[in-house]
């Protein structure tokens, strides 16, 4: 078993700290974590809004083609969540246009990480 004097001695980095320090270095770094988490939020809300109206401008380029296209295989799952957008939607949406405005959206806004697939 070692001995008391063996173990080695563990440095506090509060040691040379006050307590007023303590609290105003915890605060100061709570501040900044709601700042960059706002930050945050208000670029995703400026994304969520330009991915929407991608989306529209997808979805009326692609409601209303008369082509046969090309047929693709989806996990049933992925099919049963489009239907369900196409039931929950207010207007009547093909479900190839559906499938097709999506696609084309993600692509479109994540250009970039597709070249590097």
């Amino acid at each position: 078993m070692a001995n008391k004097k063996d173990v080695p001695a563990i440095e506090n980095p509060l040691a040379n700290m006050g307590l007023d320090e303590i609290v105003r270095e915890i605060t100061n770094s709570e501040e900044e974590d709601k700042k960059q988490n706002k930050e945050g939020a208000t670029k995703t809300r400026r994304s969520k809004a330009a991915t929407k109206k991608t989306f529209e401008t997808n979805l009326e380029k692609y409601i209303g083609i008369s082509e046969q296209g090309a047929a693709i295989w989806l996990p049933k799952e992925v099919k049963k969540k489009l239907e369900i957008i196409r039931a929950n939607s207010d207007r009547n949406i093909p479900l190839r246009s559906l499938a097709a405005a999506i696609i084309m959206s993600y692509i479109e806004e994540n250009e970039d990480l597709m070249n590097t697939l």
